[in-house]
């Protein structure tokens, strides 16, 4: 009798166990939780020489079907780029843009500029805007250059 009870107490909580409708987890919604976006891979600041050129990675959440542009501007110590753009192909995560510093950027007595990267936008192949940063705070997508002789 003791044995037929512990198998109907197994067979009973196994039943119970399988409950489709978790109580921990009823009423949220994970469908999409965090939107997609775009952003700097690093915020650090890069020292190039003028007449030189740096790198700068953007990167995505998660890829997409389509193509993604990605719009930013580099302004200020002599440099004057904007409206700039790189696009990350389809079903890709991240994408390289090379900035290319003018010479002659550094004015006498100077020794050196600063130049800031700005991520403006993004925008997908068929007009979505995605979001800048994973906050959504598109202030905190820069990149101070240092420029040098």
């Amino acid at each position: 009798m003791k044995k037929i009870l512990i198998i109907f107490s197994v067979v009973c909580l196994g039943f119970q166990a399988c409950n489709k409708d978790e109580a921990a987890t009823a009423g949220f919604d994970f469908s999409a939780s965090l939107p997609a976006y775009v952003e700097l891979s690093s915020t650090a600041a890069k020292t190039v020489k003028q007449g030189a050129s740096t790198t700068v990675t953007f990167v995505m959440r998660s890829a997409f079907q389509q193509a993604v542009t990605v719009y930013y501007d580099v302004t200020g110590g002599g440099v004057n780029l904007t409206n700039q753009t790189v696009v990350i192909e389809r079903n890709k995560l991240t994408a390289v843009a090379t900035i290319n510093i003018p010479a002659g950027v550094i004015v006498a007595p100077n020794t050196t500029a600063t130049a800031t990267l700005t991520l403006t936008k993004a925008v997908t192949a068929s007009g979505t805007q995605l979001t800048i940063g994973q906050k959504n705070i598109p202030g905190a997508q820069k990149v101070t250059i240092n420029i040098t002789q």
